[in-house]
Order: C-alpha cells, then structure tokens, then sequence
C-alpha cells in the first residue's frame, strides 16, 4: 500500500472510498498526506477536511489496540518533494489491508484463519472527537469532560449562546492581548508573555517546522509576536504556529505537549 504527495506540485495519490456498497466508482471520501509544512494523513469529504492523524502521527493517541497501526508503517521523503506512506505488515504470514468505508472510516481489516473471515474491529477514529474541527479555534477536545470541547486558559467563548446550544464552531477568542498588540496599540507593554503547557496533546493543524533545537524553540516562538504557540518532538525538531489553533484534542495518554502564548496576567489563571 502507498499513498504519495508532491510538495512542490501538489499532485496526490490517494485512496479514495466506494460510492455505494454495490458501485465502485469514487465517493465522497479520500485519504492522502496533505501538502503541509509537516506531513499529515488526511481524509477529506470531497474537499473539506474530515479526519487528520497528527503530524507524522504523533497526534493519535496511544491506545491497548493502536500500537500496530504505527508498526510497519513508514513515512519517506525522496529529497525531491514526494512524501511517500508505505505500509507492509510485520508478520509475513499475516494478510491484512485497508479499507476506507462509505462513512469515511479508515479500517485495517485482518484475516482470521479460525473463522475464514476478514475481521474489521479496527478504526483509528472512535468518537465525534475525532472528527476534523469539531470543536472550534482555542478549544480542546476532551472525551472525558461533561462537554467535549472546552476553551483553552485565557480564551473565552465567542459566542455563549451558540456554545450552551452544543455548537462550538464559532471557538474561543483571546481575553488579554499578547504583549506586542498591548505595544501596537500604544498602551503599557506589561509584563512579559508566557507560555501554558498542555500536556499530551494532539498539536493543532497548520504548524510551522523549524530546525531550531529545543532549549531555543521557546525564545524562538517568543521573540516572534505572530508566533502564538510551540510544541518540540526530538523526530521532527521545533514546531510553532501563528494562526488560530484548531483541532487540538487532550489525550490520556501518548501525544506531546503544547505551550501556549499567554499575556503574563493569564498564566495563573
């Protein structure tokens, strides 16, 4: 199995889903690398984004039956623009492959020799939480809470009334301003910015790759005022983002650790 992406040219080969259960031709539904600073799986419906893995994968969550789904599965960069996800099983005598169903669901599908049949017991999107988006920007997915989306330390609810409705698309906004606006628009610079750690979190879409090393990532990000957020990976080096961040989950496990740009008042808080 392989699925490529051109940086360059942005050409894809994806793997694209039925259109109904007795017609072959293309669905709704297609899964490829996107063509980010950062490779990530995609799957799209038709053209909006409807799943992502993280990047490099380092944003799905480790769980008792994900560890295979890592095993044998290798990104590749020619150095010429493509990025290549290849996938060979790493027992050979096993017969296994991957299914991406009418409702967008990607599944591994194993055979089982006791019952002569294909089992398909696994996806690596379980809930409403992974689906893309779902909640807005400067929210966190979290399962686990009484409502799945929830504003990050220092954001409030754009709009409340939409948010009590369970529609959490309009996200959060900023409640103080970061220091450079602060200066921008002629008031007291204040303290300096800090930043809020998040812990075992699958990073936000649209980061930005740096091979700055990590004790340098922080002042990187801080002496940047449009960097607003920054995550290190030993695989990947210095990540930062400057626009809204969205589709951030809190994982129990696995993930890596985000910190957000807050005003100084903001850090305790």
């Amino acid at each position: 199995m392989k699925i490529r992406t051109n940086a360059r040219t942005g050409e894809k080969v994806l793997l694209t889903s039925w259109k109904s259960s007795s017609d072959p031709s293309n669905g709704s539904f297609s899964i490829g690398l996107g063509t980010l600073n950062i490779p990530e799986i995609f799957i799209w419906n038709v053209t909006r984004p409807y799943w992502r893995s993280g990047q490099i994968f380092i944003g799905m969550q480790v769980k008792p039956n994900y560890s295979f789904f890592l095993d044998g599965i290798n990104l590749v960069d020619d150095k010429e623009g493509n990025f290549y996800v290849t996938y060979a099983a790493t027992n050979k005598f096993a017969f296994s492959y991957f299914l991406l169903d009418l409702q967008g669901k990607l599944r591994k599908r194993n055979w089982d020799e006791g019952k002569r049949n294909w089992d398909s017991s696994w996806s690596p999107q379980e809930t409403e939480r992974d689906i893309y988006g779902k909640c807005g920007a400067f929210e966190s997915c979290n399962s686990e809470k009484p409502s799945i989306c929830s504003c990050l330390r220092g954001f409030e609810h754009k709009n409340i009334d939409e948010w009590n409705r369970g529609n959490w698309s309009s996200g959060c906004v900023r409640i103080k301003p970061m220091q450079c606006e602060r200066i921008n628009s002629g008031n007291e610079p204040g303290k300096e910015d800090g930043f809020l750690k998040l812990e075992r979190t699958k990073l936000p879409v649209f980061a930005e790759w740096s091979p700055t090393l990590e004790h340098k990532c922080k002042d990187q990000c801080l002496n940047n005022c449009s960097c607003i957020a920054y995550a290190y990976d030993p695989g990947i080096c210095c990540m930062s983002w400057s626009q809204n961040l969205v589709d951030i989950e809190k994982f129990s496990k696995g993930g890596i650790d985000l910190y957000i740009r807050l005003a100084h008042s903001k850090l305790g808080k």
